[in-house]
């Protein structure tokens, strides 16, 4: 397909040390309020929802006179809902994302090597601004990416009157290397802004290129029902990204691959086939693979991959 090695990114467990500072204020814009915090003195009736700051999660009361039921320890009193707002852009899932108008904004402090950044399943966004700063040598790294829409073909007609494309995904790979660094995310957009998945780590690199005939595509969950009229109804859910490649691997890095893959077999990654089409990047985790020793110097890996609805 091209000659851009398979790039698989393992995402930083952003905990409060990464986002909170040490005064306790968090680094972002995005309030905490979906709900008020949960007391120990106040009575829930079944259906209300409180959260918790300490796990940045949304609980609700399963029973009425809910009173000094801890969320976390009394599950026949309580059942997880979701993450908060908040940290919902930051839990490594695509089900789940962050919305805020006009502008979503975070500070991270990772405490690690940082050279990868990816903002998925974005809708209404216009523009992502990433700084990099180290303490030691100041602002190393600025960039800004306009998400706006465009046509899907050059032509004069396209342009003024053809059906445009809004980008959904940023990925950027070329983050500097500094353990000391701060990093500023902000996402400008509408009035219905929103980020499924803010997520940065490490990346590994392997082989020397995606093979053509790589296939992707969607396991659509959507279901289609007869009502009692002998209607057919279409029932929209969600959809996962699928993608099948064949990777070629150099004798000295099959190994590390084998191993690579096998210490991340049940973690949720990014996997990035080619910068070229957006439809190669998947986050999710890997399926099965195969690696086939072929050649004297080189092996082939058959990789088959699931995304996260």
């Amino acid at each position: 397909m091209n000659d851009y090695a398979l790039t698989i990114v393992r995402p930083l467990d952003v905990t409060d040390s990464i986002l909170i500072t040490s005064g306790g204020t968090a680094n972002t814009n995005v309030p905490e309020t979906d709900y008020s915090a949960w007391s120990s003195g106040t009575t829930y009736a079944a259906g209300a929802r409180v959260i918790l700051t300490s796990t940045h999660r949304i609980y609700e009361s399963l029973q009425a006179t809910n009173l000094n039921k801890n969320p976390v320890t009394e599950s026949l009193w309580w059942i997880e809902v979701a993450p908060t707002n908040r940290w919902a852009c930051l839990d490594a899932s695509v089900s789940t994302g962050t919305s805020q108008a006009d502008n979503i904004k975070y500070t991270f402090r990772p405490g690690t090597v940082i050279n990868a950044l990816a903002a998925l399943n974005l809708k209404n966004a216009t523009q992502l601004t990433i700084t990099v700063t180290s303490d030691s040598f100041g602002v190393v790294y600025s960039k800004s990416i306009d998400l706006l829409s465009a046509p899907v073909s050059p032509a004069w007609w396209d342009w003024f009157y053809g059906v445009r494309r809004s980008r959904t995904q940023d990925v950027e790979l070329d983050l500097p290397s500094y353990l000391d660094c701060t990093i500023v995310v902000e996402i400008d957009g509408g009035s219905d802004l929103f980020v499924g998945v803010l997520m940065m780590g490490q990346q590994r690199r392997f082989g020397v290129g995606i093979e053509y005939g790589a296939r992707v595509g969607i396991q659509d969950y959507s279901r289609k029902e007869k009502n009692d009229f002998g209607d057919t109804v279409l029932i929209e859910r969600a959809f996962a990204k699928r993608a099948n490649f064949s990777l070629m691997v150099a004798k000295a890095e099959t190994d590390a691959l084998q191993d690579f893959l096998s210490d991340i077999r049940a973690t949720n990654c990014l996997w990035i086939g080619s910068t070229e089409y957006e439809a190669t990047t998947v986050f999710g985790w890997c399926k099965n693979f195969e690696i086939l020793i072929l050649y004297p110097e080189h092996s082939l890996c058959d990789l088959q991959l699931e995304g996260l609805t």
